[in-house]
């Protein structure tokens, strides 16, 4: 964080990352449920800062590492892959960051680990789940939850509504010249978008929005960017909630929440030539 926010020109970058540990969803991520998202989550938050840098080589390695920690680190990658098309990098660094999450496996394969479970083991556990969220606070968590629709197969329509968005979103920002503070809302739309509308989501998937939106808010320093990150703030924490007490009313407003800010986020960036257009006016 620390690293990022100084490269954005925040002030004080040492005391403004420290804001990331009062984060509710951090707190909850790590001391409740014991997961180790903060590791995937840092290391996208390195590449991000190596993509402001242009050092792309150095974007890819930590692209790589993220992925090899978990592969929620996926949910990002289509702003990646999008900024390798815009920018033009050459094909030859494109393997660097599959190389980089291969060679993270090699410990474990050393160990005794079955190489094709470590290349499998989350689609094969992915398969055994119905419903379309998991505690996650994202569209489908409203659907499945309504009872003229939530019995329906919509499985295959979330997966085609998330393929076309992800898509769409890759073109947009492909042919967008976005840099420094302007690549920062535009990464932040990149997993709640993946997030939002792919099936079988969990509730801690939007770990990295909230830490992106948290340094939007810091380095944007303007109303909207605080309401957009306490927007994603409080659906992930409802999601976080919903899971922990199995009310699934916590979700369906965690859903809700993360729906607003997505709105939120997308039409200034969607509209750059809009007079309201805070993120874009101030992304220099």
């Amino acid at each position: 964080m620390r690293a990022l926010l100084f490269r954005l020109g925040t002030p004080q970058p040492n005391r403004a990352a420290a804001f990331v540990f009062v984060l509710p969803s951090v707190a909850l991520n790590a001391g409740l449920l014991g997961q180790c998202d903060a590791m995937w989550a840092a290391a996208c938050v390195m590449a991000l800062a190596a993509a402001i840098d242009r050092r792309h080589a150095m974007m890819l390695v930590w692209c790589g590492l993220a992925l090899g920690f978990k592969v929620q680190a996926l949910l990002i990658a289509p702003f990646f892959l999008a900024l390798l098309i815009n920018r033009r990098v050459p094909l030859r660094l494109w393997p660097i960051a599959p190389l980089t999450a291969a060679a993270t496996m090699l410990p474990a394969w050393a160990a005794g680990w079955p190489a094709s479970d470590l290349a499998t083991i989350y689609f094969r556990q992915a398969d055994t789940y119905e419903a379309l969220s998991l505690n996650a606070p994202n569209l489908w968590a409203i659907v499945q939850a309504l009872p003229w629709i939530g019995t329906l197969p919509m499985m295959g329509l979330a997966f085609a509504a998330a393929i076309g968005a992800t898509a769409a979103y890759i073109a947009w920002l492909s042919a967008r010249a976005l840099q420094g503070r302007a690549l920062i809302p535009a990464a932040l739309l990149c997993p709640l978008v993946t997030a939002g509308l792919l099936p079988r989501m969990h509730e801690r998937y939007f770990f990295l929005a909230d830490v992106i939106a948290l340094v939007l808010a810091l380095s944007m320093r303007d109303r909207a960017s605080w309401r957009i990150a306490i927007l994603i703030q409080a659906g992930s924490t409802l999601g976080l909630l919903s899971y922990l007490s199995g009310i699934d009313g916590l979700g369906m407003l965690g859903g809700v929440a993360m729906i607003v800010a997505t709105v939120r986020l997308a039409r200034p960036l969607l509209n750059p030539a809009a007079n309201d257009n805070p993120l874009m006016v101030r992304a220099v």
